[in-house]
């Protein structure tokens, strides 16, 4: 486990370490890009990205429903998130490896209705929570063979629940892609 962490940290700093006169071409030919992502400002589930070449957007978005509310699973809840996102710097390094740092600011909605009680006394739907939230962060892409995407992000969100609460969190986000 502690070389699988030294690689990985190997690697990350390789991708930022290299000199701004790297070329990009991984972003220019491969600009758009499918997988998943998982993150409270850019959202739960399927993620499609799309790079210009001064900026890029991603939105990501999932949803599941348990009726029964089986081990106390939450009985809904979807949510979807969008990010417009700027790049800082971006290197190919050589065939296999490339990177981007990038600033992202986005939006997020997300809806649920958790299940209540226990397995003795049986599940019941509580209240329908709806939340509303916006953030900013920096991020990180590696590309490994010109087509994986590893995305790594960190924002801060404020979000707003229907109820009137505000909450401002600190977030990590990860997204794992095909680029094409």
């Amino acid at each position: 486990m502690r070389r699988k962490s030294i690689c990985a940290t190997a690697l990350l700093l390789l991708t930022l370490a290299t000199p701004l006169v790297g070329q990009s071409a991984v972003f220019d030919y491969y600009t758009h890009a499918l997988g998943v992502q998982g993150g409270r400002l850019a959202g739960f589930g399927a993620s499609y990205q799309k790079w210009y070449p001064s900026f890029g957007f991603q939105i990501a978005g999932g949803a599941f429903f348990h009726p029964n509310m089986e081990e106390g699973r939450d009985r809904f809840a979807y949510n979807i998130g969008a990010e417009v996102q700027y790049p800082l710097i971006s290197h190919t390094i050589t065939s296999f490896l490339a990177g981007r740092v990038y600033l992202a600011a986005g939006l997020h909605h997300r809806r649920y209705q958790e299940a209540e009680g226990d397995e003795t006394i049986g599940y019941t739907p509580a209240d329908i929570v709806t939340q509303f939230g916006a953030g900013a962060g920096i991020g990180v892409e590696t590309v490994l063979f010109e087509h994986f995407s590893l995305g790594t992000e960190f924002v801060y969100i404020g979000l707003y629940t229907t109820d009137g609460t505000i909450d401002v969190e600190m977030s990590p986000q990860l997204s794992i892609r095909y680029r094409f």
